[in-house]
């Protein structure tokens, strides 16, 4: 037995982990940011200070999921390109994770206080790192051909404009991109379901 007949079945099985992941993020991400619409939409919330509504725990709080699953599907899709992002994906990747653990932490203790946490700048700070991350990314994989070209372009303002400075109906658009690129990265690495 060759040593690539021992290794190819653990990459397609890795692959299929890493392709669940992504499924199951984007399930998870698209309900919380119809949520986030919806409540940005046609909820009354604050705009600083003490929770007042209850509109202002679900919009607040709905970040704490879409962060989660924000990192999951970044840290996927650089995954799934095993390596051939190169360093803009790796750096892509660290970057998007830490300023999403970041606003994770913030808004989760946000909710747990009732008032609206920032700490000095690092909201949009933070969203802006979460934003160049998912840009590195895309800019790394632009040769790899797990996603096409026109979704790594557009990739990292849906996200930033369709998460962390989503106004209104926003989130809808990610939640549209999202689906996309779920059906997208299913059909390209030619995994069916098990």
């Amino acid at each position: 037995m060759t040593m690539s007949t021992v290794a190819a079945p653990a990459v397609t099985e890795a692959d299929a982990s890493w392709l669940r992941l992504i499924k199951a993020s984007i399930a998870v991400d698209l309900v919380f940011l119809l949520v986030f619409a919806y409540v940005g939409t046609f909820e009354t919330t604050i705009s600083e200070g003490d929770f007042k509504y209850t509109a202002d725990y679900w919009y607040t709080g709905v970040g704490v999921p879409i962060s989660l699953a924000g990192i999951a599907i970044v840290l996927g899709l650089h995954r799934l390109q095993h390596g051939a992002d190169g360093r803009l994906g790796r750096i892509g990747t660290w970057i998007n994770t830490l300023a999403l653990i970041e606003l994770c932490v913030q808004l989760g203790v946000s909710v747990l206080v009732g008032s609206e946490v920032r700490w000095g700048p690092s909201y949009p700070v933070f969203a802006a790192l979460a934003f160049l991350g998912v840009a590195l990314l895309a800019a790394g994989s632009w040769r790899t051909g797990l996603l096409p070209r026109w979704m790594l372009g557009v990739f990292p303002v849906v996200w930033l404009l369709g998460s962390f400075a989503a106004v209104g109906p926003t989130p809808v658009v990610l939640c549209a991109f999202l689906v996309v690129v779920g059906a997208t990265v299913s059909r390209r690495v030619g995994l069916s379901r098990r």
